[in-house]
């Protein structure tokens, strides 16, 4: 159902000439009429008022502040139970909505696209990110990695209507370069477009790329000495408000780095939370499903699904293993705990200029929790690879300079189960852990609610922003629907039991239908199987029910198979996932990179074979003339 706008619109102003006769042109001269006089003079009284009063609610528009945090998991906010300190997030969701079933893509470039977008990733060229792209998923047009040029966005739309854009921090839509958002929408930008880089400098934290680049509108740009990335992005942001026109409303997307790997962190944040992580990851996880009990996020009764299979017990690790691994996680907090002290400038310097009250505000993350921890972690077929690119770059993971810079710092898979709690799994999969995470909306005619447990997805954000802001849509054109009702408290739900909404990223698929959840994992942690769930009573996935329930997964797998080739979806082969292409993808680019070293590496291991060839054929020779004797 189509609501009324949040937004006032302009008052109908009458012109004086609409009720006072004008002079006939056959009278050239006329003497003064006191009648006219006081007429104009109202008039232009009126002319004035009108005025007044239309710029006065041209500034009551609501400004429009979209925060993404970057591998936030579900209980990754204060609000949402965890151990972190993020006091001005907090504060926005007990003054507005938390949602405790928001849903959004396991991957970062199609979540940013479809939120940035109200779409679905495929119908946009965002099927995936193109790390992970195969040979045949690049030819197809859900996989092209590049916007159409009449793309619209939330930035193109609400400046259509009149408002300032502004977007600083991580972009990472499709390859680089070739969707910067001055292009669509953007009046002005300073992003890095990429899927992750240091906090400390322009470098890159995977084997695939020499650099990275960051570009200010539309030109590449460099970074401060002093560069930390959530300070820088803030910084910027507050430059772009400072200029702006202070009687027009604005929207300012502000995309952290937090908390993707590297994570990294002043040391002053890490050392907040000594001792918290110490007991481990199991003794944390239990006791993030007991929070998220109490705080009403799962029902009584929820149960979590059991750990990885390769996921290490917390007592088998030795004292330096469980020392390395709880400053990890400390780092992590740390890293997090800034981000939002950094937000919180931003949200005071709004307060100052007396905006904040006006302004809606939005703080959500693109994806669950990252598990690789490179070189500590990956599969051995790729963890040699990664080691010898770290020290080719000069990454550590050296336990004194975790966070700092030069470290390579990551939580891993136990640590990201902890994140993603009570859910299963974390980014790259379509478990709950890796498609739910936290989302909070604040602001003007946004009622104090809490938690809410109406279902939300990535691609509503578009329509309801502008829904919130009074720009006119077509709701019938967005993937997305508005949310507006919801955070009116109109209504609890936008989405009926019968309303179906589909999620695919590389193999990994879900589809959410009423109290019912399909789902399948590719490897490494499954076997692409499709499963079904009874998602309300069993938010953490344990059992599998489609053997008792074969209609409702079949009515579900025909509704997703009508999505799937309606947008296009690549079905990867049996064996394929996005880690495993990750991997191949990754050795081709450093063999591409670094041909010169994987020369040298070849020589080396030819000369290697040629003397062990020689030598054993010397011996033999020597145990052959021995025998003779």
């Amino acid at each position: 159902m189509r609501t009324q706008p949040i937004a006032q619109r302009k008052p109908h102003c009458t012109h004086p000439y609409d009720t006072v006769q004008r002079p006939e042109a056959s009278f050239p001269r006329l003497a003064p009429n006191p009648a006219l006089l006081v007429a104009l003079l109202v008039g232009a009284i009126t002319l004035s008022a009108c005025a007044d009063v239309t710029a006065q609610i041209e500034q009551k528009r609501p400004n429009v502040l979209l925060v993404l945090l970057d591998d936030a998991g579900f209980m990754d906010f204060g609000a949402y139970g965890s151990d972190t300190r993020t006091p001005n997030i907090d504060e926005l969701g007990k003054a507005g909505v938390m949602f405790s079933r928001y849903y959004t893509h396991p991957q970062c470039g199609p979540s940013r696209a479809s939120l940035l977008t109200g779409q679905d990733n495929h119908l946009i060229g965002s099927g995936s990110i193109a790390e992970v792209l195969t040979t045949e998923m690049r030819a197809l047009p859900a996989y092209s990695m590049r916007w159409s040029t009449e793309q619209k966005t939330i930035a193109s739309r609400l400046k259509d209507a009149g408002y300032q854009t502004f977007v600083t921090g991580k972009w990472g839509i499709g390859d680089i370069g070739a969707n910067l958002p001055h292009r669509f929408g953007f009046d002005r930008s300073w992003v890095l477009d990429s899927t992750g880089s240091s906090n400390y400098k322009a470098k890159s934290y995977l084997p695939l790329y020499k650099t990275v680049s960051w570009f200010e509108d539309g030109e590449p740009t460099s970074l401060a000495d002093d560069f930390y990335s959530s300070r820088a992005i803030v910084d910027k942001m507050i430059e772009y408000l400072e200029a702006a026109d202070p009687n027009r409303p604005f929207f300012s997307y502000v995309a952290f780095q937090a908390l993707h790997i590297p994570v990294q962190v002043p040391a002053e944040y890490i050392d907040n939370y000594d001792g918290i992580f110490d007991v481990g990851w199991d003794v944390k996880r239990d006791e993030r499903l007991q929070k998220a009990i109490a705080l009403g996020l799962v029902p009584e009764g929820t149960r979590m699904h059991a750990k990885p299979e390769n996921a290490r017990d917390w007592n088998a690790l030795d004292a330096e293993d469980k020392r390395y691994w709880a400053r990890a996680m400390q780092v992590n907090a740390g890293m997090m705990e800034a981000a939002d002290f950094h937000l919180g400038r931003l949200l005071t310097y709004l307060r100052s200029k007396g905006q904040l009250d006006n302004t809606i505000v939005v703080v959500t993350s693109d994806n669950g929790p990252e598990y690789n921890a490179l070189g500590k972690t990956s599969p051995v077929a790729s963890l040699a690879l990664e080691r010898l690119w770290m020290a080719i770059e000069g990454w550590d993971l050296d336990y004194n300079n975790l966070g700092q810079v030069g470290s390579l710092a990551a939580i891993g898979p136990e640590w990201a189960t902890v994140s993603a709690a009570p859910f299963h799994l974390f980014k790259f999969n379509a478990t709950e852990g890796g498609l739910r995470v936290p989302m909070l909306i604040a602001g003007p005619s946004v009622q104090t609610q809490g938690f809410v447990g109406a279902r939300a997805h990535v691609a509503d954000l578009t329509p309801t922003l502008l829904d919130a802001a009074g720009v006119p849509f077509e709701p019938e054109k967005f993937y997305g629907r508005s949310l507006v009702p919801i955070l009116s408290g109109e209504a609890v739900e936008v989405y009926e039991d019968d309303d179906a909404v589909a999620f695919e990223v590389s193999g990994a698929a879900a589809l959410y239908q009423g109290p019912w959840k399909i789902t399948k994992t590719p490897e490494p942690f499954g076997d692409g199987a499709w499963q079904l769930f009874n998602i309300q009573r069993d938010p953490g996935e344990t059992t599998d029910i489609s053997e008792t329930h074969p209609e409702i997964l079949q009515a579900l797998l025909n509704k997703y198979d009508d999505y799937a080739t309606q947008v296009g979806v690549y079905e990867l082969p049996p064996g394929q996932s996005a880690r495993r292409q990750l991997t191949v993808n990754g050795i081709k680019k450093f063999s591409a990179n670094y041909w010169y070293l994987v020369l040298m590496l070849i020589g080396v291991l030819s000369a290697a074979v040629y003397l062990l060839f020689f030598l054993t054929r010397r011996i033999g020779r020597r145990l052959t003339t021995t025998l003779r004797i």
